[in-house]
């Protein structure tokens, strides 16, 4: 998700899961409790080592999923996850492997020789707790072979439109999208697992919130 932010973020800024009009904050001491019935002023954030949660699914992924993503068709997925302190949502309902990215792509970006775009479709409600927007660049990649969770990339966005995949945008506090997002993991990379972030963050009224990862395999 994104983030509106008062004070000069940097790392924080780019991955914090959750709040609008942020300030640096590094007390993440405290429970996550959250009381508020409308739109919190400001919450504070801060980078903290989250637990993680394998959300519910409302649907397994198809048997022969594997087969078919790799032909680049959509494969089923429909898990979801609930984030009941930040009052995010999200339903995972399909991802692609092995898009084809454009001739102009790949003569742009060379990389892509030896990666496997995948194109995951989403679901996302943004929390009506805090001013907020939550969007691609909330969703990573994680259980990569160098141990770094892989964030979402929007340089594909015009191939994948032209496929007649819509990029997701971004939701609006208490409002819900759904779209395309786009990743490029190595194509050695065999573990396609979605993890939506959640970093520790203070609000303004004083309630303490910790940082957790809720993981979806795609496969």
């Amino acid at each position: 998700m994104s983030i509106r932010i008062t004070t000069t973020l940097t790392v924080a800024a780019a991955v914090i899961a959750g709040s609008a009009l942020l300030t640096a904050c590094n007390d993440d001491s405290g429970d996550s409790s959250d009381t508020s019935s409308s739109p919190s002023a400001t919450v504070s954030a801060t980078i903290d080592a989250p637990t993680t949660e394998a959300p519910s699914a409302t649907a397994s992924a198809t048997g022969a999923g594997g087969d078919t993503a790799a032909q680049g068709k959509p494969v089923a997925v429909n898990k979801s996850f609930t984030d009941d302190v930040m009052g995010e949502k999200a339903t995972v309902v399909s991802y692609i492997a092995g898009f084809q990215p454009s001739a102009a792509s790949k003569s742009k970006f060379s990389a892509l020789a030896d990666e496997n775009v995948v194109l995951v479709n989403v679901k996302v409600t943004a929390s009506s707790k805090y001013y907020d927007t939550f969007g691609a660049d909330s969703f990573y990649l994680t259980n990569q072979s160098n141990g770094i969770d892989q964030a979402s990339t929007t340089i594909l966005d015009d191939d994948i439109k032209a496929a007649g995949y819509a990029p997701l945008e971004d939701a609006e506090t208490g409002k819900t999208t759904t779209g395309w997002i786009v990743f490029t993991p190595k194509k050695t990379e065999t573990a396609l697992v979605l993890r939506y972030k959640r970093l520790a963050a203070k609000a303004s009224d004083g309630t303490k919130i910790t940082a957790k990862n809720f993981d979806i395999p795609l496969k």
